[in-house]
């Protein structure tokens, strides 16, 4: 999940759980091979059998707490939402719905929260997921987890200069598993909170493509694509999402996305030719094949296209 849904959620949460005390909690009902419960990050990714286990201690350690607050930070993984219950953060980044008095709750989940209102919160992992239990900080940071060393997109630390000196201190060559803006992007947590979800929207404005060779895009494409990066996602959030994401009431964001599976074959909003979909890096890519072009890097061997 981005960093812009994570931030939704998050916005929601505020207004639906933040000052209700959790009365019953069910953990692990539907146990899932990568989902992962922890109560301390040495458990974090552990066998099956282990993260059970763990999952047993959340009923005692969140019946009774309140929660306090809602917040997003970087972890050394991607982006969790923490809600702050006591002297711990229950910290996920998964899909998350919420429940009024009388609304009829989900038959598989992870997690499921019950309120001292009536309300719930269920957190669902069907493509996996981490969802922790750790103490935090006075800062309100997990103990033993510390985040990664870039910062969010979303701050000033977030520069241009420091976007340009992270593609410069890059071997662009020894890319994995391609040399693409993809695999630049959105892998091994390198911007973190920049996924495949909001890539394509970032890409698409900066009328770059996401199987173009990192390296063939020069100063003036690395410069649009920041700028990309700087507009998309607070205007993602602003907009209380995309199209294809759905909120914790189960409602999709109300920003169109321009390139998806929701305008696959239709005409691009800029130029009019039909969005494409292939395959790369093991998923999809979606895009527009006349104003954002594939560009290869002469000097460099070309990528496997596919």
């Amino acid at each position: 999940m981005s960093l812009a849904e994570n931030q939704v959620i998050s916005n929601q949460l505020q207004s639906t759980v933040v000052g209700k005390t959790i009365v019953k909690v069910i953990a692990n009902q539907n146990p899932h091979t990568f989902v992962w419960f922890a109560t301390e990050p040495q458990y974090a990714f552990v066998a099956a059998e282990v993260s059970h286990r763990q999952a047993e201690q959340y009923e005692a350690l969140l019946t009774g707490k309140r929660v306090e607050d809602s917040q997003v930070h970087l972890g050394s993984y991607g982006v969790y939402n923490f809600l702050y219950v006591g002297v711990r953060a229950l910290m996920f980044s998964l899909p998350t719905r919420y429940y009024a008095v009388g609304e009829k709750p989900p038959k598989r989940h992870q997690l499921y929260l019950i309120f001292d209102d009536g309300s719930s919160l269920a957190l669902c992992g069907s493509l996996g997921g981490a969802i922790y239990l750790f103490r935090v900080d006075e800062k309100g940071l997990a103990v033993g987890y510390p985040p990664p060393d870039a910062p969010s997109v979303l701050s000033d630390d977030f520069s241009e200069p420091f976007f340009l000196d992270l593609i410069k201190n890059t071997d662009l060559a020894k890319l994995k598993p391609a040399k693409t803006v993809k695999c630049f992007l959105a892998t091994n947590n390198r911007i973190p909170g920049l996924d495949n979800s909001i890539l394509h929207e970032i890409l698409w404005e900066a009328q770059v493509n996401p199987k173009s060779d990192m390296a063939a895009l020069g100063e003036a494409g690395y410069k649009r694509l920041y700028a990309a990066i700087k507009k998309v996602f607070p205007a993602v959030i602003e907009a209380g999402g995309l199209d294809t994401w759905k909120d914790i009431f189960g409602n999709p964001g109300v920003y169109a996305a321009k390139v998806s599976r929701n305008t696959l074959g239709k005409p691009c909003g800029r130029c009019g030719e039909p969005i494409v979909k292939e395959p790369h890096l093991g998923g999809v890519v979606y895009y527009c094949p006349k104003c954002q072009p594939i560009h290869k890097n002469k000097k460099e061997r070309l990528y496997d296209e596919t």
